[in-house]
């Protein structure tokens, strides 16, 4: 897969770095993580998200139909 160049190269992200990466709000990703359409990780008190858990995460979200 091509890096995007605004995608930082890391192993793995918080809420509020998924945030800020793509243009979803903190409420939606929680509600996609307990709808389990997005896979998080648990270190301590610290929610986790891969970048590839990540990126799948985005690109299955429905693509938008032409008016």
């Amino acid at each position: 897969m091509q890096q995007h160049p605004d995608f930082p190269d890391s192993l793995g992200f918080s809420i509020d770095e998924c945030a800020a990466l793509a243009p979803v709000g903190r409420t939606m990703i929680y509600k996609a993580i307990k709808e389990r359409r997005l896979v998080a990780r648990k270190c301590g008190r610290r929610t986790l998200i891969l970048a590839d858990d990540f990126k799948a995460f985005l690109a299955s979200l429905p693509v938008m139909e032409a008016a």
